[in-house]
């Protein structure tokens, strides 16, 4: 049970373009999110979905960051926000199981 997180483009109301992904197969996000506090992280349902945009992509590096969150797995995050970051037609999508 994890968290998977992935970019896309929506390229219409029904299409959607899957620029990258980091699955959580291991449950290592998910683990991280239940035993962290911090308001942007907080956002995100482990068993849920939710949206961040381009914008938020600083925001959302400085909170792991902020949480001592090392390791492979959020290095991979960290790269798939440097992505999203860098384009604002991209979302990063959290889809909780």
């Amino acid at each position: 049970m994890g968290v998977d997180v992935r970019v896309v483009r929506k390229e219409s109301r029904r299409r959607v373009t899957e620029v990258g992904v980091v699955p959580d197969g291991a449950g290592v996000f998910s683990a991280l999110l239940e035993r962290v506090n911090h308001p942007l992280l907080n956002r995100i349902d482990p068993y849920g979905y939710r949206q961040l945009g381009a914008v938020d992509m600083s925001d959302f590096v400085a909170a792991l960051d902020a949480v001592g969150a090392e390791g492979r797995h959020f290095d991979d995050l960290r790269a798939l926000a440097a992505v999203c970051a860098a384009d604002r037609s991209l979302t990063m999508e959290f889809l909780g199981d």
